[in-house]
C-alpha cells in the first residue's frame, strides 16, 4: 500500500512540475507565420483612402484596468487614429469566467470578486471612452456561463450613457430568440452572431434563415460592401479547439476538463452540433462572394484562406487579448498567417480592395500586413 501511495504521489509531483514549466510538445507559432499565395504586399493605404477600419480582438475577458491590459491600450491607440471611421469589435468572452456577476436575494451592494469580474469589462469598455470610436461586444460562451448575458448588455449601455461612449451589445434577444443582427457602415456591413446560443438553441434552423436573411438584404441594399461576420467561435481553427495541443499544461488542463465534464467538448469543433453550425453558415456564406468570417474563442490569431466556394473569402480568428490566455497553434494548407502572442487584427476596408495588419504587443509595427485577395 505504501509503494502504492508513494508512485501516486510521484507521478502527481512530476505532473505538477511539467505543469509549471510546461513544455511544448508539439510546435507552436510563437513567432509569427506567413504563407501568402494571392495576397499582394503592396504600400498599405493612406490614412485619406480608409473609409472604415474594423479592429478585431477576442477573450479579453480578464483584462486588467490599472495597469490598463496592454492589448486593449494598443487597440484603443490605433481606433484613437481615425475615430469617426474605426469601429471596435470584441468577439466574445467579455468576462471570464462565469460571465457578468448576478447578485443575490438581499444582497445591495458588490462583492470584492464581483467588482473584479466587472473591471474585466470595463477595461475593455475604456477602449470606447478614450478613444471615441464605436465598440461592438458579441457574446460567447463565458458570458453564457451567468445564464444569461441580457445583465451584460444593460451593463455596457448604463457605462455608455455614463461615460458618453459608443458601446454596444449585439445580438440581443428579440422574442426569446437570439438571432444574427446586422448594422451597415460605410464600405462594410457587420452580421453579429450569437454563436453559443446557436450552438445550444432548440431553434437552428432559424438562425440560418435569419443569417441568409440579413446577407440578402446586405447584398440588396449595399452591393459593393464588405460583409463581416462577428460571433465567438470559428469554423476552422489549428488550436486547441480545433484537436491541436501545442503544450503540456493545455494538454493536461483539456483531458482533466473532458474527464470531469463531458460537455466541454461542446466548444470543440469536431462537436456535432458544432459541425451543424458550421455547415450552415457555410452554406449562407459560400453564395456570395466579400465575405470575412471573424471570432475568437481559439487564444490567437489567425487568417485562413479556404478554398473557393465553400465558405467564406476569408476566416480570421482574433481570439488574443490576454497574455495568460494565448495557447499554441499550428497551420493547415488555407493558412495566410498564424501568431501565438497577445495582440489583435485589423482591416482597412477602401475603395480598391481590404488591407490586413496584425499587432502584437510585443512590437511597435504590425507582425504582418498585405492586401487580401478578395473580389467586393
Amino acid at each position: 500500500m505504501k509503494k502504492i501511495l508513494l508512485c501516486v504521489l510521484v507521478i502527481l509531483a512530476v505532473l505538477i512540475g511539467l505543469f509549471y514549466i510546461n513544455p511544448q510538445v508539439k510546435p507552436a507559432h510563437m513567432e509569427p507565420y506567413l504563407a501568402l499565395s494571392e495576397e499582394s504586399q503592396a504600400p498599405p493605404p493612406s490614412a485619406d483612402e480608409v473609409v472604415q477600419r474594423v479592429l478585431l480582438y477576442g477573450d479579453a475577458g480578464h483584462s486588467s484596468i490599472d495597469p490598463w491590459q496592454p492589448s486593449m491600450a494598443k487597440v484603443a491607440a490605433r481606433a484613437s487614429t481615425l475615430p469617426e471611421r474605426t469601429i471596435v469589435i470584441a468577439l466574445g468572452d467579455n468576462i471570464y469566467y462565469e460571465g457578468f456577476p448576478r447578485k443575490e436575494a438581499g444582497q445591495q451592494e458588490w462583492t470584492d470578486d464581483q467588482l473584479e469580474s466587472i473591471s474585466y469589462l470595463d477595461a475593455q469598455l475604456k477602449v470606447a471612452e478614450v478613444s471615441g470610436a464605436s465598440l461592438y461586444l458579441v457574446p460567447g460562451n463565458h458570458d453564457w456561463y451567468a445564464t444569461e448575458v441580457d445583465s451584460q448588455a444593460l451593463y455596457i449601455e448604463q457605462f455608455g450613457r455614463e461615460h458618453n461612449a459608443k458601446v454596444f451589445f449585439e445580438p440581443r434577444e428579440s422574442g426569446g430568440l437570439t438571432l444574427p443582427q446586422s448594422a451597415d457602415f460605410p464600405g462594410v456591413s457587420v452580421v453579429f452572431i450569437d454563436s453559443q446560443w446557436w450552438l445550444t438553441g432548440d431553434e437552428q434552423h432559424k438562425s440560418e434563415a435569419a443569417m441568409a436573411e440579413k446577407f440578402a438584404l446586405i447584398r440588396e441594399q449595399h452591393p459593393e460592401n464588405l460583409i463581416i461576420v462577428a460571433q465567438h467561435h470559428p469554423l476552422i481553427t489549428e488550436g486547441p479547439h480545433g484537436g491541436y495541443l501545442s503544450d503540456f499544461r493545455y494538454w493536461l488542463i483539456m483531458n482533466i476538463l473532458y474527464q470531469i465534464f463531458p460537455d466541454a467538448a461542446s466548444q470543440d469543433t469536431q462537436d456535432p452540433n458544432y459541425q451543424q453550425m458550421i455547415q450552415a453558415q457555410n452554406r449562407v456564406m459560400r453564395q456570395y462572394n466579400g465575405v470575412i468570417h471573424a471570432a475568437g474563442h481559439e487564444h490567437s490569431l489567425q487568417l485562413m484562406q479556404p478554398s473557393e466556394g465553400t465558405s467564406a473569402s476569408y476566416l480570421l480568428v482574433s481570439g488574443a487579448g490576454n497574455s495568460n490566455k494565448v495557447s499554441g497553434i499550428w497551420h493547415n494548407d488555407s493558412s495566410r498567417f498564424a501568431h501565438s502572442k497577445e495582440g489583435f487584427i485589423e482591416l482597412d476596408i477602401t475603395a480598391s480592395g481590404v488591407y490586413f495588419r496584425a499587432y502584437s504587443i510585443h512590437r511597435q509595427n504590425p507582425t504582418a500586413e498585405f492586401w487580401l485577395d478578395l473580389a467586393l
